[in-house]
């Protein structure tokens, strides 16, 4: 279940998901005939943008039927049964600083895929949307959990779209933080912990928009060691 933003426009420009962050993971878990869905608040077509060349894998994705016919057709949260789906995926973009972190539906449709079982896999601002995840002691997801995210010093730096961060509602590292996140910053200078695995308990993520691949790459190995384990 890859959850994405309804939100099309930040600071008078446009905005949504960030193709690269659906378009790659999404190609190459089809690759492998995974099924997907996509929620986002509003339904219907969700908003997606882009800054760079496309790729080959993105080009692929685009001329995919599965890949349109998802994007043009995301799923209301009322119409999600957590028990369908083993995986969610949380691409990034700014829309979500907006709408998803406070959606309660959408937040208690991760946490019941999470609780039962499953897997999550962010990458860029997507991790953003796990801030306000709790699950059903009352605890944050994030909680313990470890992961990296969207560097601070990058968004203060470089990120124009959200005037630097200064538009964002909050800063995605101290709000991970605050909940008790073994969180891992990227290092400015080494880029290390860009990516990061805690596979005990079943949380994959990515920093920045180049991240689709790992992502992809790492749920698959996590789908094949949960269903190794059923088998036994």
């Amino acid at each position: 279940l890859f959850v994405c933003t309804s939100v099309d426009e930040v600071n008078g420009k446009k905005n949504g998901t960030f193709l690269s962050e659906i378009a790659v993971p999404f190609i190459l878990l089809e690759e492998k005939n995974i099924e997907m869905d996509i929620v986002s608040p509003k339904g219907g077509m969700i908003p997606i943008y882009y800054k760079f060349d496309t790729t080959e894998t993105i080009n692929q994705a685009l001329q995919s039927k599965y890949y349109n016919e998802k994007i043009k057709n995301s799923l209301v949260p009322n119409q999600i049964n957590p028990k369908d789906y083993n995986v969610v995926i949380l691409p990034g973009g700014y829309g979500q600083f907006w709408d998803i972190h406070e959606h309660q539906q959408i937040n208690k449709i991760i946490a019941a895929i999470y609780e039962n079982g499953g897997i999550i896999g962010s990458l860029g601002h997507g991790t953003s949307s796990l801030v306000n995840v709790n699950l059903s002691n009352g605890e944050p997801l994030v909680k313990d959990k470890t992961m990296t995210c969207f560097p601070s010093w990058f968004e203060k730096e470089i990120m124009f779209e959200a005037d630097y961060g200064k538009l964002l509602p909050f800063d995605m590292e101290e709000e991970l933080e605050k909940r008790n996140a073994n969180l891992k910053k990227v290092d400015k200078e080494t880029r290390s912990n860009s990516q990061i695995v805690d596979a005990e308990n079943r949380i994959i993520t990515a920093s920045s928009a180049t991240g689709g691949e790992f992502i992809a790459e790492q749920v698959l190995i996590l789908l094949e060691k949960i269903t190794t384990n059923e088998r036994q």
